[in-house]
């Protein structure tokens, strides 16, 4: 679902709800983003701001980690469970419409919890920190507007926008993009994660020209793929194969490697991929 899908599908009745700068929230919440690679801009807005950052990501952004308030790692292709689980807390004590109370009742938050890997302490502590903030930015990255599911995960943004005390910047937006809509949606249920089990890349923007040849894994990553630095791989994704050179990156963790492109398709990022060395000639 490109943006300005993702944009319409957040059903805000004005476009007051939207927001294109970090400045002026006391809390800033982010899902589905890497900002080093995603957005220099907002990198920076958010390293030197004096709001407490909830960031929620499938890895690691060292540059962000250290100023975040509360940071957690989520299971890849779990965005739509996570904001299922943000949007029950915040609104808890919300009047909301009968149709969706009686969803976030239903909602088995037990189950997405334990499926998404982020706790019901963990949701508790973003709570706390929701419920302290005055003013509250909620910022929705690529991973949430590229999944299939994205439509849904709209949905549900937009209910903590529409109903609580967020407002949303779309990363990547600008305020021609923005749309007013008072359609009624229905919630979906969540649907059951897909497995990403076994060797994983996540497709991201490139910083400079010769990123475009490498992939950059952490020492795990490296032990998982049974690689070595400086070796000559080949990355296969469905049918289509890449010529890299596996690069470790001491600063990363986990085992999720980043593939750098020079322009990325309009699929979810993440992928199982099969890494094969190159024959020495």
């Amino acid at each position: 679902m490109a943006a300005k899908q993702f944009i319409e599908a957040l059903n805000q009745p004005s476009n007051d709800s939207f927001a294109f700068t970090c400045k002026g929230f006391d809390l800033i919440m982010c899902v589905g983003t890497l900002p080093s690679r995603h957005d220099a801009t907002l990198l920076g807005s958010l390293s030197t701001s004096d709001s407490k950052l909830v960031y929620l990501f499938t890895m690691e952004d060292q540059a962000l980690v250290e100023k975040s308030a509360f940071f957690s790692r989520y299971e890849v292709g779990a965005e739509e469970g996570v904001l299922a689980l943000l949007a029950k807390s915040f609104l808890l004590h919300v009047k909301l419409p009968e149709a969706i109370k009686n969803y976030f009742e239903e909602l088995d938050e037990g189950y997405i919890s334990a499926e998404s890997n982020l706790g019901e302490e963990e949701i508790e502590e973003i709570e706390a920190l929701y419920e302290e903030a005055t003013n509250v930015l909620l910022v929705l990255g690529d991973d949430v507007i590229r999944h299939s599911r994205a439509a849904n995960i709209a949905h549900l943004a937009g209910l903590i926008a529409k109903h609580g005390k967020a407002k949303l910047l779309v990363v990547g937006s600008t305020p021609e993009m923005m749309v007013a809509s008072k359609q009624e949606r229905v919630l979906e249920e969540i649907a059951d994660l897909k497995s990403y089990d076994g060797v994983v890349v996540y497709q991201c923007p490139m910083i400079s020209k010769e990123e475009e040849n490498f992939l950059i894994g952490s020492a795990q990553f490296q032990m998982a793929a049974k690689v070595q630095n400086g070796d000559k791989i080949t990355v296969a994704i469905n049918q289509e194969v890449y010529p890299r050179t596996f690069v470790r990156d001491d600063s990363l963790k986990g085992v999720i490697a980043l593939m750098p492109c020079a322009k990325a398709d309009s699929s979810y990022p993440y992928h199982v991929v099969k890494i094969v060395k190159a024959e020495v000639q």
